[in-house]
């Protein structure tokens, strides 16, 4: 910094030094009133890119409020489904109960046969016991 420069600020700082203790404190207005009289009013003209935040907060709601619809039907369909389900049974269990069912017959069947086939065995036993 030269010294002109140097000399200036000195001056200039003195000017507003000076400035300052000669304004009279009773000519001011108070803080609030000079609150209350400054306004700024900024603002931007719109563009793609400051409006892009409000059109994508826009798409999200509207993308939130589908996912919603969604879930409440995908949820309603598998309550439907579940009660469909339960009332009716799929082939492949009819098939199934009818095998069991089928099996159990054989079986019972089984044990009638021997059931008969022993007494008849007893009969003959008894009958050669006798005889």
């Amino acid at each position: 910094m030269s010294f002109r420069q140097s000399a200036l600020l000195v001056l200039v700082l003195a000017a507003a030094i000076a400035v300052f203790y000669a304004a009279p404190i009773a000519h001011l207005p108070s803080p609030r009133t000079m609150l209350a009289q400054i306004g700024i009013a900024v603002g931007v003209a719109p563009n793609p890119y400051n409006t892009l935040d409000a059109q994508l907060n826009q798409k999200q709601a509207q993308i939130d409020a589908e996912q919603a619809d969604l879930a409440a039907r995908e949820a309603a369909l598998a309550s439907t489904t579940a009660r469909t389900a339960a009332s009716q049974l799929s082939p492949i269990v009819w098939y199934l109960i009818a095998a069991i069912l089928v099996l159990a017959a054989l079986v019972g069947f089984n044990f009638y046969l021997d059931f008969h086939r022993r007494r008849k065995q007893e009969v003959a036993a008894e009958s050669s016991k006798t005889a």
